[in-house]
C-alpha cells in the first residue's frame, strides 16, 4: 500500500487537492480565532453565500443557511416547511431517512415506492397521499445504492405539485448537480463529498416561499404556546434573522465555512461546465472498467438514473478481497451500504478526483485477478 493512498470512497472522500495551502492560509489569517459576532466574519459569511449562489446559481432572494449536518437540515426542512403531510419518493437508505425523520416529528409522511429498475414514475404515488401534499421531499443522488434523479423527473414533480414545497437532498452529487434550483424551495449538502473538505459543515439555500412557510409556523407557535417545533436556535425564522446580517444564531463551524468559500472560488474559476464534463467523463471510465472486471456487474442497469458520482458494483464473490486488493494498490473504495456491505462496492467520483487517479484507479481495478 502506498503512503498517501487516494480515497475514492463516497464520503468522507479525497480532499480537494489545494486543501493543505487553504489551511495553511487560514491558520496564517487566524480564522479559527474571529469571533462570529466580528466584521470579518460577517463579510466571510457575505461572500460564502454570494459565492455558493454564483457557484450554484441559485435565485438571488434564496437565504442561505449553515449547520453542522445536511442530517440535521432534513430534520429542519420537515419543521419548518410541513405541519401535517409530506410526501417521499423513496429508492434508498437516505431517501428513507428523509421519510422517517418525518415520521418521528408526526408528520403524516407518505412514501412513494421506485419501479423495479429504481427509477420513478407518479403513478407510483399510493392512492390517498393528496393531490397537493404541503412538502415534497426528493433525494438526488441516492448515496448507498447509486441512483440520481433525472433532469426531466425534477420537472415533472414540480409540474405535479406546484403549490407544495419541494425539497432536494443535494449531498452526494454537489456542485456537479445538475438542478434548477429555482424549481425547489429547500436544496442542502453537505462538505464531506463533492467539495473535498472534512465533514462537519452543511449548507442549505431557502426560497422566500419557505421561508414564509417557515415564519407562518413559528409565528402560530408563539401565539399560542403549542403548535409544530421549528427546531429553536436552528428555526429558519432565527436562521434568517441572524441571516440578513450575515450572522449565525451560535458560533458556527467558521474554518469550515473559510475553506468552503476557498473551494467555491477555486470552482468557480474552474468552471461548473467543465466540472460537470470532467465528471462525466470520469464516470464512463469508472463504469467502463467495472464491466469489464467479471467478478463485479454494474447494480444499475438504467443509464439514465445510473449515478455520476457514485457507482456502485455487486461483487459476485463478496467485496472484501477487491476492496482490500485496490487498497494495497494505493486506491481506498467504499463496501455497499447497509445490508449490502459484503456485496457491492462503491466508488466516489468528485472534482477532487482528478482524471490521472481515475485511469490508475480502472487500471489497478484491470490488473486484478479474477
Amino acid at each position: 500500500m502506498t503512503t498517501n493512498p487516494v480515497y475514492f470512497t463516497v464520503g468522507p472522500s479525497q480532499l480537494h487537492p489545494k486543501f493543505e495551502t487553504f489551511i495553511g492560509r487560514a491558520n496564517q489569517e487566524a480564522i479559527g480565532s474571529i469571533s462570529h459576532r466580528s466584521e470579518r466574519f460577517c463579510k466571510l459569511y457575505a461572500d460564502l453565500s454570494e459565492n455558493l449562489k454564483k457557484l450554484f446559481a441559485v435565485p438571488g432572494d434564496y437565504a442561505v443557511f449553515f449547520a453542522a449536518s445536511a442530517t440535521e437540515f432534513m430534520e429542519r426542512t420537515v419543521q419548518n416547511c410541513s405541519e401535517k403531510g409530506t410526501l417521499h419518493f423513496v429508492n434508498g437508505v437516505f431517501s428513507k431517512k428523509f421519510f422517517e425523520i418525518a415520521q418521528a416529528n408526526g408528520r403524516a409522511a407518505v412514501a412513494v415506492p421506485p419501479n423495479d429498475d429504481q427509477s420513478f414514475s407518479l403513478d407510483r404515488v399510493p392512492p390517498g397521499a393528496g393531490v397537493q401534499p404541503e412538502l415534497v421531499c426528493l433525494t438526488h443522488n441516492e448515496t448507498s445504492n447509486g441512483t440520481t434523479l433525472p433532469r426531466d423527473f425534477q420537472e415533472t414533480v414540480r409540474t405535479a405539485f406546484p403549490d407544495a414545497l419541494l425539497a432536494l437532498d443535494i449531498v452526494s452529487s454537489a456542485p456537479t448537480s445538475e438542478i434548477d434550483c429555482a424549481k425547489f424551495d429547500c436544496i442542502f449538502f453537505s462538505v464531506q463529498k463533492g467539495f473535498g473538505l472534512p465533514a462537519g459543515l452543511a449548507a442549505i439555500f431557502v426560497s422566500p416561499r419557505a421561508i414564509r412557510k417557515a415564519e407562518q409556523i413559528e409565528a402560530q407557535r408563539t401565539d399560542s404556546g403549542g403548535g409544530q417545533y421549528t427546531g429553536s436556535f436552528h428555526s429558519f425564522a432565527n436562521l434568517q434573522k441572524h441571516a440578513k446580517r450575515h450572522q449565525t444564531p451560535e458560533t458556527p463551524n467558521v474554518l469550515g465555512m473559510y475553506l468552503l468559500n476557498e473551494v467555491c472560488l477555486d470552482f468557480l474559476a474552474r468552471g461548473i461546465p467543465a466540472l460537470r464534463a470532467e465528471t462525466k467523463e470520469k464516470a464512463a471510465l469508472i463504469y467502463a472498467a467495472l464491466e469489464k472486471y467479471p467478478p463485479l456487474t454494474l447494480t444499475i442497469r438504467n443509464k439514465k438514473i445510473r449515478s455520476q458520482t457514485v457507482a456502485v458494483a455487486e461483487a459476485k464473490q463478496g467485496s472484501k478481497e477487491i476492496i482490500e486488493a485496490l487498497k494495497q494498490k494505493g486506491f481506498v473504495i467504499a463496501s455497499g451500504y447497509g445490508a449490502q456491505k459484503e456485496s457491492q462496492i462503491r466508488i466516489g467520483n468528485f472534482p477532487s478526483h482528478t482524471k490521472e487517479q481515475v485511469a490508475k484507479l480502472c487500471e489497478a481495478l484491470r490488473d486484478l485477478p479474477v
